[in-house]
């Protein structure tokens, strides 16, 4: 959910394995994902502590961050060969300019070879979990606002934090070496099992990114308006069967989906089906109902 608008400019470094990965049987399935090693990152407010049970709040945020620039740039890497994902979500026009969002959060234009720090601009932007325009809700992940420019910040809301990570999280062990650490990440065994585009793709991360989305100052001139959450725009569901694609391009679950999508497509090496109405789209830590952010 946008309040407003935000100059929010991601940087982007080098891939370097992590231990959190798609399943937890064999170390054979264990594939390696992008873990960003230098950035500069959004603040985080003093409603997030850090405290000495470990994985806490913070440490989720602070792998979300990783997270979210993950799967930019995921997108980033296959966008220009891919021709079974992106007609899903946006119009073949339009590819350029997606892969433009995209670039535009990660700082970059192609995947460097060596740790580049972005645009300094992230770190004016604050996370915090107070909800100070009190539109929490049952069905409310996040929302950003940024009517004041010197100070925009994104608030994450109590459903949030039951969203799992998907890179190395402080606190929580490789699956593959403690199974009771499972349930802090999400696993392609989980995915392949469900077989279809869906919330349980969902992750801190990619809340995140949604909201990265919304902020004009780095994404409005890239089509001319700015990114929002269109009438029938949330959900798997929706961005996918739904919603007008000529609309793709100004709605922030397209973004996130399209990322989530490809993501994990690559991660599992799977190749998912289409989300199913009343199934992928009822996402039971926003009440059995579409999530919104």
């Amino acid at each position: 959910m946008h309040q407003g608008v935000i100059f929010p400019v991601l940087s982007f470094a080098l891939f370097l394995p992590a231990f959190c990965l798609p399943a937890q049987s064999t170390d054979a399935a264990l594939q390696a994902r992008n873990v960003l090693a230098k950035r500069t990152n959004p603040d985080t407010g003093d409603d997030l502590p850090d405290s000495d049970d470990h994985p806490n709040h913070l440490d989720q945020v602070e792998t979300a961050f990783n997270d979210a620039l993950e799967l930019a740039s995921y997108v980033l890497d296959n966008i220009d060969k891919d021709t079974t994902i992106f007609p899903n979500y946006f119009d073949e026009g339009d590819r350029a300019g997606v892969k433009n969002v995209y670039a535009a959060i990660l700082g970059t234009t192609s995947i460097p070879e060596n740790p580049t720090t972005g645009n300094d601009l992230l770190g004016n932007l604050l996370v915090q979990t107070t909800d100070t325009d009190g539109l929490c809700t049952d069905q409310e992940l996040a929302y950003s606002n940024d009517e004041d420019p010197e100070n925009p910040f994104i608030v994450l809301c109590p459903n949030a934090f039951k969203k799992k990570a998907v890179t190395s999280l402080n606190g929580a062990e490789n699956p593959a070496d403690n199974p009771d650490d499972a349930k802090h990440y999400i696993l392609c065994d989980d995915l392949k099992i469900n077989g279809h585009v869906s919330y349980l793709m969902n992750s801190l991360g990619s809340t995140l990114l949604h909201e990265y989305t919304h902020y004009d100052g780095l994404v409005e001139s890239i089509f001319g308006a700015p990114i929002i959450d269109q009438d029938n725009g949330y959900g798997p569901v929706n961005v996918y069967n739904n919603l007008d694609k000529g609309l793709s391009p100004f709605n922030a679950d397209s973004y996130m989906y399209y990322a989530l999508h490809t993501l994990w497509n690559e991660l599992c090496s799977f190749e998912f089906d289409p989300p199913r109405a009343g199934t992928d789209d009822a996402d039971p830590d926003c009440g059995n109902t579409v999530c919104r952010n």
